[in-house]
């Protein structure tokens, strides 16, 4: 028969892990970084409710856009280009042709008199490659472009305001990690805490 002592160390072991196993639920789902390189590059983690987080570094692209007749124009690649302009066609509700690429709406239709409002899946060409790409367009003209390079799954806990972040090859981060509206602080395993948006 267990001791009481020993009874007592179960009891809080138990809670530990109990505690630790359940993320508060405004972590879960998917973030990207607010500061990226000059070149547009961040990273992404969609937190799960079982301790895994997917971690994928990749392009991160805010916009402006504004519709003209069959083209969305997008602001020039470099400072003083011309305008990014690509041929747009809707085909059907919930497919849509940007040039070359095709995206595919995910989840409903979010105005039907403005369908392009909403987040679109597909594949993009980059640096010879394809990779997935995720657009979001948002009312006023604003859109986001996500581009993953790989994705690598890794564990994180929490421990109250304390995250610890683990990934293959990577070293471990550890430290406190806040939530503020739609904003979420996280540690870095290098130098100053890292910003998300959620989207």
């Amino acid at each position: 028969m267990l001791s009481l002592l020993s009874k007592t160390i179960l009891a809080f072991a138990l809670t530990t892990l109990l505690s630790a196993a359940q993320p508060p639920p405004e972590l879960l789902g998917r973030w990207r970084s607010i500061e990226t390189s000059k070149g547009g590059i961040g990273s992404m983690l969609r937190f799960r409710p079982n301790g895994v987080v997917d971690f994928s570094p990749g392009a991160i692209v805010e916009m402006t856009y504004r519709i003209d007749g069959g083209e969305i124009i997008f602001p020039p690649a470099t400072t003083n280009g011309p305008e990014q302009r690509q041929k747009m066609e809707f085909i059907g509700t919930d497919r849509l042709r940007l040039a070359e690429a095709r995206f595919t709406r995910s989840g409903a239709a979010l105005d039907a008199k403005n369908p392009i409002l909403g987040e679109w899946v597909g594949r993009r060409e980059m640096d010879g490659q394809q990779v997935d790409a995720y657009f979001f367009f948002y009312p006023a003209g604003k859109s986001l472009l996500l581009m993953p390079f790989e994705t690598i799954p890794g564990h994180y806990t929490i421990q109250g305001s304390t995250m610890r972040l683990e990934l293959p090859d990577h070293k471990v981060a550890e430290g406190k990690f806040q939530i503020e509206g739609d904003v979420l602080t996280a540690p870095s395993s290098s130098g100053p805490a890292n910003r998300y948006r959620r989207y």
